[in-house]
């Protein structure tokens, strides 16, 4: 089974009909010229292993996400 496509059922009951909210911030390495952006939770006692930086270039836009 792919990790992209769309479930029906789940192992745990239906799959979901709408997108879970996140409470995550993001900030890029460089506003006017990002090459990064890094994802994290906006908590500092969770912000030391609570975060991921991806190349600009393979993030995807939220619209896009499934």
């Amino acid at each position: 089974m792919s990790a992209i496509e769309r479930q029906t059922q789940t192992e745990n009951g239906p799959a979901l009909h709408e997108l879970p909210d996140f409470d995550l911030e993001y900030l890029f390495d460089d506003d006017d010229d990002p090459s990064e952006v890094t994802v994290f939770v906006d908590n500092a006692a969770a912000l030391s292993t609570n975060w991921i930086t991806v190349d600009a270039d393979h993030a995807v836009a939220l619209e896009e996400v499934r």
